[in-house]
Formats: C-alpha cells, sequence, structure tokens
C-alpha cells in the first residue's frame, strides 16, 4: 500500500511539556523537593496550564513529582527508607532480567554492553559527566530490553526515571571498572557471577543516592 496514505500525528502539547519537565527534573534545573507552580510552569513555557496539569499527573505516575491537595505539587525526595527500598527493589528486577537476557540474548547483551563501556572510557576521558550518567541508566536498562519478561520491565519503570535523576545528581566515579568486570562475568556465561556482582553494584550505590537526595 501507498505510503501517501499515511498521516503523521502531530505531537500532543502535553507529550511535549512533559518530556521537557522531565528532563529538566532528570538533570537538575529542577531540584528535588522543589516545589512547583503550574501557573509559573505555564509561563515559562508559554502554554496554557491544562498541558501543564496533564503532564504532572503523569510525572506523578513517574514517580517524578508528588501532589499533595492543599500544598500543591513538588518534585520528589527520597526519605533514608525510601532509598534503602528503592535499591532493595532496583537489585530485585534487575539481577531478574540480567538472568533472563543471559538466557535469551547472551551474544547481543554482551556486545551492547561492552559499546557502553568503551563510551563510558570515552566520557570519563572527556569528564562528560551527564553522558556518564546516561550510559550508567543504558547499560543497567540493557538487562530489561533484552530479557523476555514484560513484567519485569514494567516494574523497572516504576523507578527508571528516579533513578535517571539520581544518577544526574551523583556521578559514578569508578564507572568503567564496576562495568567492566560485570562485562566479564556476563561474556563468560557465570549467571550466578554477574548476578552477584551487580547486587553488590547496586548495593554500593546507595550512599550515593543518599546524597543526591540531601540526606548526608
Amino acid at each position: 500500500m501507498s505510503k501517501v496514505l499515511e498521516l503523521q500525528r502531530p505531537r500532543l502539547l502535553t507529550d511535549v511539556v512533559g518530556e521537557r519537565l522531565r528532563e529538566a527534573i532528570v538533570t537538575g534545573d529542577l531540584k528535588l523537593g522543589e516545589q512547583v507552580s503550574e501557573a509559573q510552569l505555564a509561563q515559562l513555557m508559554n502554554v496554557s496550564k491544562t498541558p501543564v496539569r496533564e503532564a504532572l499527573l503523569r510525572l506523578k505516575a513517574e514517580g517524578l513529582v508528588e501532589i499533595h491537595p492543599q500544598r500543591g505539587t513538588f518534585v520528589f525526595r527520597l526519605s533514608p527508607a525510601e532509598v534503602a527500598h528503592l535499591c532493595q527493589f532496583r537489585a530485585m528486577v534487575e539481577t531478574e532480567a540480567l538472568r533472563e537476557a543471559m538466557q535469551s540474548q547472551p551474544k547481543v547483551l554482551v556486545k551492547r554492553l561492552a559499546g557502553f563501556v568503551k563510551a563510558m572510557k570515552s566520557a570519563e576521558q572527556t569528564q562528560d559527566l551527564p553522558a556518564l550518567a546516561r550510559l550508567d541508566m543504558d547499560f543497567h536498562w540493557a538487562f530489561l530490553e533484552l530479557c523476555d519478561n514484560d513484567y519485569l520491565r514494567a516494574g523497572y519503570e516504576l523507578l527508571r526515571y528516579q533513578l535517571n535523576a539520581l544518577r544526574h545528581r551523583s556521578p559514578i566515579s569508578n564507572a568503567v571498572p564496576s562495568h567492566q568486570i560485570l562485562v566479564e562475568a556476563i561474556a563468560g556465561e557465570d549467571a550466578a557471577a554477574a548476578t552477584n556482582l551487580l547486587r553488590e553494584h547496586i548495593q554500593e550505590n546507595e550512599p550515593r543516592y543518599r546524597v543526591a537526595c540531601g540526606l548526608e
């Protein structure tokens, strides 16, 4: 069938506003715990309050904002217990996803992860901290992309953007070696060693996330 009949759907304004606000939270333009105003955001973005309100509701579902009736809307900020629970849940989901990805697409997984580590080396050399944060997320998201379990992916979406925001605020200092050792274990087809290393790696990040949330 001719592509002449295909229609290009215009992007909804709510989608555009949501992406910009998500980026502002993740990269730190909006601070953790900061109160945000629909009216002020609408004025800054030159839009009406309706797409801003709808976008904030979506970001609430992603864990990036908290909406309190009579109090207002705030960028998320985690308590010490919430940081611990986030890392615990992350370890549970990522280790299982890694195990499944090693079974279903081992060669693709190793190739993709090795590519991320190579890019991390370049980012470390140029001290490109935002790039390191993105690559860190891409590395771990590969486990979810290459596993066959849609429920694991859906579960990880609950914390994906919070993790992005925390990574940008607390760049990992040993990105290359801590991820290279994981690639080597995965390439060696040792699922037990790989998942144990991954669990330790995630637990080591908890102090960084506490700092990112202003807890230390």
